[in-house]
């Protein structure tokens, strides 16, 4: 076999796979989105502190979302730091939805 018909083999292979330049794109991608959604959630909190309305589903979102972020990087890397901040959000995230339940009627 020579070079070119390794590279074609290899690209034919990984025809639908992402190249490492696609996979860092989208995986940024899936942390600028959560950056929006926590923007949304903290002005829909404070508009309805400001209303005197309560504002737990929001807590909720965000505090799920970072606890499994924390909990994949702990995963991943294995720093003990990562399962504290996990388990703390992973708390936030649950009494925010309990909350949201017992208070909404």
């Amino acid at each position: 076999m020579d070079k070119k018909e390794i590279l074609a083999q290899n690209k034919l292979k990984n025809r639908n796979e992402l190249d490492e330049r696609e996979k860092r794109i989208y995986n940024s991608s899936f942390g600028l989105g959560a950056v929006a959604v926590g923007v949304l959630c903290l002005i829909f909190s404070v508009y309805k502190a400001f209303h005197h309305e309560m504002f737990y589903e929001y807590v909720s979102i965000v505090t799920a979302y970072l606890c499994t972020a924390f909990l994949y990087q702990y995963k991943n890397i294995k720093k003990p730091v990562y399962l504290i901040f996990g388990i703390v959000a992973g708390i936030f995230a649950l009494t925010g939805v309990v909350l949201f339940f017992m208070v909404t009627k």
